[in-house]
């Protein structure tokens, strides 16, 4: 074999060892059977190359050794060339080649672990970084050993190739080596130089280079040595010697990457994982070390067994703290499948533990029919799956077996459905446990047949705790009470859940107390139930929630309204000025909003958060949509009781909440809403004229009616100015937008103006509506006192009218001629504003019937006949009109 490698060696020709279990299944048959390989220098294997071609075959053969070094990394191997070359010619420094290649290739700690672990009994695992479960198929067996190494797909596989100069060139190395050895160490670097030009990629130069370097330039040594360690990232000794220096000199960080280097390459030397995790450990990343602690523990030798115990309890109790309970029992089961003998009493029951908490109940069994005398009998259903063949039909319980064992193994059984089994080991519970003493243990064992449903059993183990001395906690009274419901006995539930909530204000009980009492029919004991003071104790989301439900149904909305809006300010700011409310509702960037309302604050000396009730943190919270859906019905409420102050302020409140920032939108319509509702006529001209600058085509007919009812709810007249620079800016606007701006004018006096808009208007619209509103502009500058040519401009008004009267359909002849009556009327021709009055008091449809509330206008009618029969003296008229029209 020595010779074969010799003759490979001096020729070009590779033989290279492989272990067999390295290598995949797949990928062995393509291996064949050979009796021999033809060397180089052999008879039948010489070959007589031409200069040219062997030019051309020692530039192929350099291409196909620079081809095989991309195996081992990402970057492409022509780059690799070109940065080494440049490094060489000092057109880059060693730090710009060493952070190219360390680009996109980012060396984790654990890369080189590629094993995973398969989960027991279909549990979901979650692992340290969710990549461990349990993946022994042989558990059930006794089976103990290792994880079961499987390939990762998706990870390029760790293939070796050792690569060699070609023959030429193997030459010319072992001159350079044959000059260092000299003490010529000038000609060694340019031989060496002369190498690294023909085949960059070649590691034997750069070793030579680092042994130049070694006394005379050590960071060049180091430097060359890790080049040289990339090449042939297979030479673990290398990158363990530059860990070594590295460490030495103070870089951490580049020992801990030579460590990892080394253990992808060797990843059973537990010496070299040792060192790793020492130097995580003296450089201060706790994570990281138990991380590598935990992938460590297959590699720990069986002679370090004491070692390997400690690291894993180390491991499960830092695991244990992070609530990570499935990681915690893998690391005492690697621990246990090598050394279970060295397992203490308290050693197996925390790995119990662990397997009852992470549902292994069969091999937490088997675990305590090793370790004690607990005898299981079974038997084998043929006609059932092979994997579920085994079922218990009895267990002999020794007397003698410690307290934590016994209770651990009723756990199992019960967890295991053994339902067979349960009034024997209620009976050995009660028999053996004295309830004064190890109470823990009945109520472990109650909670274990509680979640299996056997609540009768439950109620056996936990009758004797309630009437303890030492156990008669709420934490008791709170199962036994959830099995006495479960149970349908209903009202000993409600007396245990009273006790419960006697012996600590548990929030789970008073919910549940809360519904029992409801389902009754008992509603104000279930709202009593669900009180809280905000002023002596920490107010529960959750419980408020369900009371503001619960006082909504039963019609305590004045209760409702007041709960409601405490629950909902745990996410807001208080507002106490108008200033605020401002900056609430126009500011619509939340942190210049929340900025703005405490620079208010600051200059009023207020202080930014008021005394409010504090809320715990509970991960049972109602949800946003639950809680939107409470504000819809707050509103509501307050719409009903005419409660328009609140609910602006709610809606105004509400918009200093991050938590409803999504609803923005909806909530700025809230408050244009509640600023109608509440006469406030600044704040919704704001929020409406926001609302229209939005509005690109400015054609929404809803939004210009919106418009036009905050004008007449509010009397806001500033809507003119606006309304001309947006006429201005927008000249191709909806002629019936321009309304708005001649009812202005109507309504402000300047008739002449009106006359001019209006006469525009209906030009182009021909609307009837717009004919009433001339003939009304036209009667009132016929009114006016200095007024000439009052006769032409009343008979032009006459014509209008009649216009709109043609104009209109039949059917609105009640409306009709009360407008055509009003004219006549305030022109003074009461005898055509009697006639047309009267008309319209015989005018009826089936609509005016309907909404007598919306469209009769008999009382205005009534009253308008009244006053001019008064006017004329006839008080009997006057009088019939009023009583039989008018109601009050």
């Amino acid at each position: 074999m020595s010779s074969a490698s010799g003759a490979s060696e001096q020729d070009g020709v590779v033989i290279e060892e492989l272990d067999e279990m390295q290598i995949d299944p797949d990928e062995r048959s393509e291996f064949v059977e050979a009796s021999s390989i033809p060397l180089f220098g052999e008879p039948g294997a010489s070959i007589i190359i031409p200069p040219q071609q062997r030019r051309r075959k020692r530039r192929s053969t350099a291409a196909s050794t620079s081809m095989s070094e991309s195996e081992t990394d990402d970057e492409s191997p022509q780059q690799k060339e070109m940065w080494i070359k440049k490094f060489i010619s000092g057109e880059m420094s060693y730090q710009e080649y060493q952070a190219k290649m360390q680009q996109g290739v980012d060396i984790e700690l654990e890369d080189e672990e590629e094993i995973v672990t398969r989960p027991r009994g279909g549990r979901k695992s979650s692992g340290f970084d969710k990549d461990y479960s349990t993946s022994r198929k042989d558990a059930l067996r006794g089976n103990l050993q290792g994880p079961q190494q499987v390939k990762v797909e998706g990870k390029a596989s760790m293939k070796r190739h050792r690569r060699m100069l070609p023959p030429a060139l193997q030459g010319l190395m072992g001159q350079a080596n044959l000059c260092y050895a000299r003490g010529d160490a000038e000609m060694a670097k340019q031989l060496c130089l002369e190498i690294v030009r023909q085949v960059p990629l070649a590691h034997e130069p750069f070793i030579t280079l680092a042994q130049i370097y070694e006394t005379e330039d050590p960071e060049k040594f180091l430097q060359f040595s890790l080049i040289a360690a990339h090449l042939n990232p297979s030479d673990v000794e290398q990158w363990v010697r530059i860990a070594e220096i590295s460490e030495e000199r103070g870089n951490l960080d580049q020992a801990l990457t030579c460590y990892s280097r080394a253990i992808k390459t060797d990843p059973k030397n537990f010496d070299l994982r040792m060192k790793r995790v020492q130097l995580l450990e003296k450089k201060g990343e706790e994570k990281q070390a138990f991380k590598c602690y935990f992938a460590m523990l297959p590699y720990i030798p069986k002679e370090r067994g004491e070692f390997l115990v400690e690291t894993a309890k180390r491991l499960a109790k830092k695991f244990h703290e992070e609530s990570n309970i499935t990681a915690a029992m893998e690391a005492m089961d690697r621990a246990y499948g090598c050394v279970p003998e060295l397992f203490s009493v308290e050693d197996i029951n925390l790995f119990l533990e662990l397997l009852i908490a992470t549902g292994n109940y069969r091999r937490a069994l088997d675990v305590l029919m090793v370790h004690t005398s607990v005898e299981v009998h079974e038997m084998v259903n043929e006609d059932e799956e092979p994997t579920s063949r085994r079922s218990i039909y009895t267990v002999v319980i020794p007397d003698v077996i410690i307290l934590d064992f016994r209770t651990k193994l009723a756990v199992v059984l019960i967890h295991l459905k053994c339902e067979h089994l349960f009034e024997m080991i209620v009976t050995n519970i009660l028999t053996n446990i004295n309830v004064e003493e190890a109470g823990d243990c009945y109520l472990d064992i109650a909670e274990s047949l509680m979640k299996e449903e056997s609540y009768h059993f439950a109620l056996k183990l936990l009758v004797p705790l309630i009437k303890s001395e030492n156990f008669s906690l709420a934490a008791v009274w709170l199962r036994y009470a959830d099995c006495l419901r479960a149970i349908g006995d209903y009202n000993e539930s409600i007396k245990a859940y009273k006790k419960v909530i006697s012996l600590a204000q548990h929030l789970d009980a008073r919910l549940t107390l809360s519904a029992l009492l409801k389902q009754q029919g008992n509603y104000e004991e279930a709202l009593k139930a669900l009180e809280q003071d905000p002023e002596t104790e920490v107010m529960d989301a959750e419980l408020l929630y369900e009371r503001c439900l619960m006082l909504k149904e039963v019609g305590k909305y004045d209760e409702f309204l007041s709960a409601g809006f405490m629950l909902l300010m745990r996410h807001c700011i208080p507002l106490r000025s108008r200033l605020e409310m401002g900056s609430a509702i126009s500011i619509v960037r939340y942190h210049e909003m929340i900025k703005s309302i405490q620079d208010i604050k600051v200059s009023r000396q207020e202080p930014f958060d008021e005394a409010a009730p504090e809320f715990s943190r509970s991960e049972n919270e109602p949800s946003i949509e639950a809680e939107w859906d409470l504000v819809l019905s707050l509103l509501q409420v307050a719409e009903v009781l005419k409660k328009f102050a609140f609910f602006q302020k709610l809606v105004f409140t509400l918009c200093t909440a991050k938590r409803f920032y999504s609803y923005r939108t909806e909530l700025q319509c809230l408050a244009l809403y509640g600023c109608l509702y509440n006469r406030d006529p600044v704040f919704a001209y704001n929020l409406i004229r926001d609302r229209v600058n939005r509005d690109k085509r400015l054609n929404n007919p809803r939004l210009w009616n919106l418009f036009n009812l905050v004008i007449l709810v509010t009397g806001d007249i500033r809507y003119n100015r606006y309304l001309m620079r947006l006429f201005e800016r927008l000249p191709k606007i909806d002629v019936n937008i321009r309304v708005l701006q001649a009812n202005y004018h109507l309504n402000a006096g300047t008739y002449k103006y009106a006359l001019n808009d209006y006469s525009k208007i209906y030009q182009k619209t021909n609307d009837p509506i717009h004919a009433l509103l001339i003939a009304v502009t036209l009667t009132q500058i016929a009114c006016q006192k200095f007024t000439t040519k009052k006769q032409a401009l009343a008979a032009q008004a006459i014509g209008f009218i009649e216009k709109y009267r043609k104009g209109r359909p039949s059917e609105l002849a009640n409306e009709i001629h009360y407008n055509i009556g009003r004219m006549y009327h305030q022109l003074g021709l009461h005898n055509m504003a009697v006639e047309h009055y009267k008309r319209a008091l015989e005018a009826t449809h089936p609509l005016i019937v309907e909404y007598p509330e919306y469209l009769d206008l008999r009382a205005e009618i009534a009253f308008n006949l009244s006053s001019i029969y008064r006017s004329n003296n006839n008080f009997e008229l006057a009088r019939k009109y009023m009583y039989e029209y008018i109601e009050i």
